[in-house]
């Protein structure tokens, strides 16, 4: 077939792409670059509503929003720029894993790097950051610090976190940490707002119990839970004793066929009957056995008789069923 009159050549055609795919770049990296220097955006979308009107009530208020959320580097803040410019305003970037969003502690510690030098008292909280929040970071517990209520997810600290360690210290004493709030004040925030709710009584068990050891004697826990309550941290260690006590109530909070018997790999506590046939859990996997008994746990049935039958006979004369 002869050349088409008016249409263009392959070579033509070729000029033609290549052209504005050359032109598409050059307008995006000028896109990106100026977004990266003038960094526009954040207050023409983030200025208004209740997200503006929360902003502009918090401690953060007179803050520019570019010293918390863009890095201090120039390919930092160009990779800032770009990644704004291809999601917020040419919405052709994902913005899943928004960097933007998460604020490091070096950008907080920029102004605030006195806290870590001494205590510090604010809103009758006692803390000293060097010691308390090593692990932590800023956003962990002062999430809410530059958009108040607006925060999607308020982090903050509460006292169960802190008593997690100060309890395993032997450091949970209540001036140590409060300064002039009330023992009512103290319950009201985080998980002990739920914990120690009006309706308590069903919620309680949400909490750590292991932090009741702070503030409730046993007296009053085992009025209702029996014996062993509140739970001390290294309790794992000793509660076989209290499990094995008649006035025990360990159903009361744990569902004894999964949370018993998820642990040990064997019916907890051990129902009647179960030394008939223990030789065989005991043959098939010894470990299980370890968890909780000591050899003369065994010796002391076993050595009694060394004829077939072993400790059976033991049992039928009355002996010790284990």
């Amino acid at each position: 077939m002869g050349h088409v009159r008016g249409s263009a050549t392959p070579a033509t055609r070729r000029t033609i792409i290549i052209g504005a795919v050359i032109a598409v770049f050059t307008v995006g990296l000028a896109f990106g670059v100026y977004n990266a220097v003038a960094l526009p955006g954040c207050v023409s979308c983030h200025g208004d509503g209740d997200f503006g009107a929360a902003t502009r009530s918090a401690a953060h208020a007179g803050t520019d929003c570019a010293s918390c959320h863009v890095p201090d580097s120039v390919t930092g803040r160009l990779a800032f720029g770009f990644r704004q410019a291809y999601h917020m305003t040419v919405p052709i970037v994902s913005g899943r894993g928004r960097e933007w969003e998460t604020v490091p502690d070096a950008r907080c510690l920029a102004c605030h790097d006195d806290v870590q030098a001494a205590t510090v008292s604010a809103n009758g909280v006692r803390i000293n950051h060097a010691l308390c929040a090593t692990d932590e970071r800023c956003s962990d517990c002062h999430a809410s610090t530059a958009h108040g209520g607006a925060t999607t997810w308020a982090r903050t600290y509460d006292m169960e976190t802190c008593l997690g360690c100060h309890v395993s210290q032997g450091a949970a004493e209540c001036d140590l940490c409060h300064d002039g709030r009330l023992p009512a004040d103290r319950v009201t925030t985080g998980v002990f707002a739920i914990t120690h709710g009006p309706q308590w009584e069903s919620t309680h068990g949400m909490g750590d119990s292991t932090t009741c050891i702070a503030c409730h004697t046993a007296a009053s826990c085992e009025k209702c839970h029996g014996v062993g309550l509140p739970h001390s941290v290294k309790y794992v260690e000793r509660h076989a004793r209290d499990a094995a006590r008649p006035e025990a109530r360990c159903g009361s909070c744990h569902e004894i066929s999964t949370f018993c018997d998820g642990c040990h790999g064997l019916p907890m506590p051990h129902p009647a009957g179960f030394t008939e046939g223990h030789a065989a859990l005991a043959e098939a996997d010894q470990r299980l056995c370890d968890r909780c008994h000591a050899d003369p746990d065994c010796t002391r049935c076993h050595e009694m008789h060394v004829h077939p039958g072993g400790a059976i006979g033991t049992l039928e004369d009355g002996g010790d069923e284990r």
